[in-house]
């Protein structure tokens, strides 16, 4: 997408200043989050959160849908579906806190009309690693006989 952002009028002259592959960040601070899932993303996208507070802050990242209840102490970082898992923080404690929460849009992968990245699976990294039996864990998120990226 960072090539494409080149090419555009309107965009060239930051694209050197933008040196992520998220394309948003929002900045949250001292307020609670509610529970939501980010619904413009994709499901294979990750979502990276970062924290920073007081030393004196309890704040807690709770993962709904699979009942995790994390401490989330500054200087935390988690990555996570956020599309798929329905996620928030609902307190913090005393003092201050800051998170940085890096995001993908589809909306701008579809404006700069590049082709979505795909789950990623194992094998695309280790090819000479075999699949023994259908239980394996041979692949990061998926199945490796569906993998929608395997060219073989």
């Amino acid at each position: 997408m960072l090539r494409r952002l080149r090419d555009l009028d309107e965009t060239k002259d930051i694209d050197q200043k933008w040196q992520s592959v998220y394309t948003g960040i929002s900045v949250i601070c001292n307020r609670k989050t509610p529970f939501h899932r980010d619904t413009k993303g994709r499901p294979e996208w990750f979502d990276v959160l970062s924290s920073y507070s007081d030393p004196s802050t309890t704040p807690r990242l709770v993962l709904e849908d699979i009942g995790l209840d994390l401490q989330y102490s500054s200087g935390t970082v988690v990555g996570f579906c956020g599309s798929v898992l329905k996620h928030g923080v609902e307190a913090w404690g005393v003092g201050d806190r800051i998170c940085y929460a890096h995001f993908m849009r589809e909306s701008v992968r579809d404006r700069l009309d590049v082709t979505p990245a795909g789950w990623v699976y194992r094998h695309n990294y280790l090819p000479d690693l075999k699949k023994t039996s259908h239980d394996d864990d041979m692949c990061v998120i998926g199945d490796l006989e569906n993998d929608p990226m395997d060219v073989n």
